[in-house]
């Protein structure tokens, strides 16, 4: 524990096979059973390390502001479940809308 478990060494080591495999990859040298291997060797290094964190499925502006016409055009449609159903989404993802006398503005929470 006086070195952290070689901490450094490893990320060393990970961050070499990085190189490597980008370079492979470049010059169309990596198949794809290579590739679901290396796949593997990742999740086996961040089982351990923990470095790559959650995957993010976090919803990007265009995205949002395009829902949010959709919504527009449901609720002039009068489709309200579908306005309702939008809303919802938006809001699983954090985003806050609110309706206004000018449109709609949305907010991360």
């Amino acid at each position: 524990m006086d070195d952290d478990f070689n901490t450094a060494a490893a990320l060393a080591a990970v961050h070499d096979m990085v190189r490597e495999i980008n370079t492979l990859l470049a010059n169309e040298g990596l198949g794809t059973d290579d590739q679901a291997a290396v796949l593997e060797a990742i999740k086996k290094f961040d089982s351990v390390l923990g470095i790559f964190g959650a995957q993010s499925s976090e919803i990007l502006d265009d995205e949002i502001d395009s829902l949010i016409q959709e919504r527009q055009t449901a609720r002039e449609n009068r489709n309200f479940a579908r306005s309702d159903e939008i809303r919802d989404l938006l809001a699983e993802q954090g985003i806050v809308l609110e309706d206004t006398k000018d449109g709609v503005r949305w907010k991360r929470r």
